[in-house]
């Protein structure tokens, strides 16, 4: 989609009620066809949803991200417990045992193990995971930051597809969503997450994955009005900023909301996951999850990835009006 286009807003709408409408297609189904598949090994389990599905992202061949909330899995630990690893067994061989509703795939091993399968009624492909539920909760918090501020979600939809065009393939979905939270954070248009969490307690290992449920006037902010005339500011000045924004110096940190330099990043955060930091001058970029305070969500992206992206960026900055 065009940036100048005066049909930009109307058809990037119908993508975003399209994501919107996925957040539903079928997963009830899905659901209770792996409560059945489940039922001996893990009776009355919770079982979650989440993803770029449930985030109002999603295309319609999107993968749907599934928690089993299993035993085991409420103790903190950076690595796969012997309980996890049997319960990913476990889970594999009910999977295959229910072929009239499930098509097996495979395991995948690693710091979160998963059971891919697809389910047969929707032709939907699962990654049905069972190590925490940190991705969950920081789903919900997405979730409610575009309840908030909805242009984000218009903002990580035309940036998706923006990103595809240009083979710009490092640069994922969920990237993109820290890089609008910041920036409208840096813009006043967001709380950082800091102070939504402001005051409770970490209830997860040394994380909190909890937030307070507060509208943008108690921050003194406002909602962006959704329009093509604003969708296409925010855009051109998101745009604009990285384009300058100096990685080698800088981190993307919509925790504090605010510009901080690598070499202060550990005195910055809070002394409960001190010991957890990465090494911060190791990547070209560094863009800070919201709740594992020590992940960098962009390690991936090699220097040569960042310098395609700040040039279509600034590309994007001098051939719109």
């Amino acid at each position: 989609m065009d940036l100048d286009s005066i049909d930009l807003f109307d058809s990037l709408k119908k993508e975003v009620d399209k994501a919107i409408a996925i957040t539903t297609m079928g997963h009830d189904q899905i659901i209770s066809d792996l409560k059945k598949a489940l039922s001996s090994d893990f009776p009355d389990t919770p079982i979650y949803t989440f993803g770029s599905r449930i985030m109002g992202l999603a295309s319609d061949g999107s993968d749907l991200d599934i928690y089993v909330h299993a035993y085991g899995n409420d103790v903190y630990t950076d690595k796969p417990t012997p309980t996890m690893l049997t319960n990913q067994m476990k889970i594999a061989k009910a999977i295959k045992m229910s072929s009239a509703k499930w098509i097996f795939v495979k395991t995948v091993d690693g710091k979160c193990p998963l059971v891919v399968a697809r389910h047969k009624a929707t032709n939907i492909l699962c990654d049905i995971s069972f190590s925490h539920k940190i991705s969950v909760d920081q789903n919900m918090l997405v979730n409610y930051i575009f309840d908030l501020q909805p242009i984000a979600r218009y903002m990580v939809i035309y940036l998706r597809g923006w990103a595809q065009k240009y083979g710009l393939t490092k640069f994922r979905g969920h990237i993109f969503i820290l890089m609008v939270i910041y920036f409208l954070q840096i813009c006043g248009e967001l709380p950082s997450i800091e102070n939504l969490q402001a005051n409770l307690p970490p209830n997860f290992g040394p994380w909190k994955t909890n937030f307070v449920k507060l509208d943008l006037s108690s921050f003194n902010m406002k909602t962006v009005a959704l329009n093509g005339s604003e969708v296409r500011h925010r855009l051109k000045d998101f745009f604009d900023y990285y384009s300058e924004f100096n990685y080698a110096r800088f981190v993307v940190c919509p925790w504090l909301g605010k510009v901080r330099l690598r070499y202060v990043m550990q005195e910055c955060m809070p002394k409960r996951c001190y010991d957890r930091l990465y090494v911060a001058d190791c990547h070209a970029i560094i863009v800070q999850d919201i709740i594992h305070l020590n992940q960098n969500k962009a390690f991936p992206i090699a220097q040569y990835d960042l310098l395609s992206f700040k040039a279509k960026c600034k590309d994007m900055k001098m051939n719109t009006k």
